[in-house]
């Protein structure tokens, strides 16, 4: 509460009886000192006299309240009581001798903002601006300090920096931040010796969760992604979502690029544990790439770091790490030019589809192929589907390539023994779009091909995570005799689930499990479970990724009978009587 100071003056100037002129100056003046006060004591903002050592003399009620402390606390006591504990002290600064001018306290010299500690410990910020008072011999007698809050505007300032700063969504560093951090980041890098490190993260299969759960449960997930990387992360990385499902992590103090895979590995594992949106539980991987960098610039290094991410996602797995190679950068795909490119692709015949043998297990009888696109790019040379597909999905392309991939299959299977199958993979995308099951039938009617010849592949994750209209395309279609495969069999979700979603015909066991099935004990107990939950609910079981005989004789002993991989015959152009081919 302000104090009501009585201020006396025998007349008010210009009143009737009043003194005029010169004499009206002289009674204001006897008053001054009332008059001040007065002032002084019911200004709307804090001030004090302060001596030029930087002591406290006099305070005004809005001082206290600006302060949170009384004014028997503030007389007598020196202006560092105020400052903020976490600023420079202002005495450690080298001072600006200007010749003629009065020394004052070096609290007393700032002028502009600043920010003081309340009594309460929290933060207020000033508008700091002082009047200087001479004796009557000009010699310096006190400082009366005028301190204005503005605090809410600088706060106001600060949100709109930070939001332009951060992703909304996630609350990281976003791209605009990156840019700063990277090139300060740089900065101590040449000065130090050390090169900084970037793993570019892309989360594997998240369009599938986006595109069935919806994107609200999309966003869920990628703030979980994004709490995980945040804790996960040392105090001298930065996490930064780059924006949809892409993840950067900057690290300052990396020695080498093992110790960059080392962190990489770390954050690979955080992310393997399940994740629980909406009351389901969604395992998910990332593909990441990795890149050092020293004397480099802020671009630079971030298109190295996605080069080698794009040749993660492009090596068909998922869950890699590819670090920066100098000798590939040179080559590297244009990849606004690939996208341009592509979309003429279909109408100027340069796409090919190369064919997998499966056989059965037990004589390697040959049973069927897979379907898989190739692209003879008029300068690049042939191209495989992970060079390509991601500029597919930029254009929208991804459903007309698929239907060209179904057609062309279905003309060529047409042509080859009648016990011959031919296994066709079926984004979810395209299949639930409308017109899928219609499109089906015509591929079989211009073809020839009977419908049970025809197998068509889906991932797990789309076979859990199926649309209504998903569901109506697959009832739709397997109707007509077409069977349905589901691929990467026990990498996704929840197996049992998926198979209980969709009317299943065959598994495909992935080729990670594979890989491992002699020499890990583990993962060998996974796979003969595997093998007996696709038998007991009588379904047809591949594995896939069969590389050498010991693989091959592992899973024939354990009741697999069909099979793919390399020790059967890699993905190549079909010969003109493939029944006749040696597999």
């Amino acid at each position: 509460m302000r104090h009501s100071v009585p201020v006396s003056l025998s007349a008010a100037p210009g009143s009737p009886g009043s003194p005029t002129g010169p004499r009206a100056v002289d009674t204001l003046l006897a008053d001054r000192g009332q008059l001040f006060r007065a002032l002084f004591l019911s200004a709307p903002i804090g001030k004090a006299v302060v001596d030029v050592e930087g002591r406290i003399l006099v305070v005004n009620p809005a001082l206290c309240a600006l302060t949170g402390r009384t004014a028997e606390e503030l007389i007598g006591r020196h202006l560092d009581l105020l400052a903020h504990p976490d600023d420079i002290p202002l005495e450690d600064e080298p001072a600006v001798a200007v010749p003629g001018a009065t020394p004052l306290d070096p609290h007393l010299e700032v002028l502009g903002e600043r920010r003081l500690q309340r009594a309460d410990g929290s933060t207020v910020w000033v508008q700091q601006a002082r009047e200087l008072v001479h004796r009557t011999n000009g010699d310096p007698h006190f400082v009366v300090l005028s301190l204005v809050d503005v605090t809410d505007r600088r706060r106001a300032e600060e949100d709109l920096v930070r939001r332009a700063l951060t992703d909304p969504l996630t609350g990281l560093p976003n791209r605009r931040s990156l840019t700063d951090r990277l090139q300060h980041a740089l900065n101590l890098s040449r000065r130090r010796g050390g090169p900084v490190g970037l793993v570019y993260l892309d989360l594997d299969r998240f369009k599938a969760v986006n595109d069935s759960l919806g994107h609200e449960a999309g966003d869920q997930l990628l703030c979980q992604v994004a709490d995980r990387l945040r804790w996960s992360t040392r105090v001298e990385d930065t996490a930064v979502r780059l924006g949809a499902d892409e993840f950067l992590v900057l690290a300052e103090e990396v020695d080498d690029i093992e110790g960059l895979r080392t962190l990489a590995e770390r954050l690979m594992r955080v992310l393997d544990d399940p994740f629980h949106v909406n009351d389901r539980e969604i395992v998910l991987s990332a593909s990441m790439g990795l890149t050092l960098g020293l004397d480099a610039a802020p671009d630079a290094l971030l298109k190295q770091a996605h080069g080698a991410l794009t040749r993660a996602k492009a090596g068909g797995g998922r869950g890699r790490v590819e670090v920066h190679d100098e000798a590939l950068a040179d080559g590297d795909v244009d990849q606004l030019q690939l996208e341009s490119d592509l979309r003429h692709a279909v109408d100027a015949g340069e796409l090919r589809l190369f064919y997998q043998p499966i056989v059965a297990l037990s004589d390697e009888t040959l049973l069927g192929y897979e379907a898989l696109i190739r692209w003879q790019h008029p300068t690049r040379g042939l191209l495989p589907p992970g060079a390509f597909l991601e500029a597919a999905e930029n254009n929208r392309l991804t459903s007309k390539l698929g239907a060209w991939v179904l057609r062309q299959a279905c003309t060529d299977a047409a042509g080859w023994d009648p016990d011959l199958r031919v296994h066709v993979n079926i984004s979810a995308r395209h299949l639930a779009e409308p017109g899928f099951s219609d499109l089906v039938a015509a591929a079989l009617e211009e073809s020839g091909l009977e419908s049970g010849r025809l197998e068509l592949e889906i991932t797990e994750s789309t076979a859990l995570f199926a649309a209504e209209a998903t569901l109506r395309s697959v009832s739709e279609v397997t109707a007509s005799g077409v069977t349905l495969a589901l691929d990467d069999f026990g990498t996704g979700y929840s197996a049992i689930t998926a198979l209980h979603r969709l009317p299943i015909h065959t598994v495909k066991i992935d080729r990670s499990f594979v890989a491992d099935v002699v020499t890990e004990p583990s993962t060998a107990a996974l796979v003969q479970g595997l093998l007996q939950l696709g038998q007991g609910m009588g379904l047809e079981v591949i594995a896939e990724g069969i590389e050498d005989e010991d693989q091959a004789t592992w899973l024939r002993d354990h009741g697999c009978t069909m099979a793919q991989g390399y020790a059967f015959g890699r993905p190549a152009p079909l010969p003109a009587s493939p029944e006749a081919a040696s597999v």
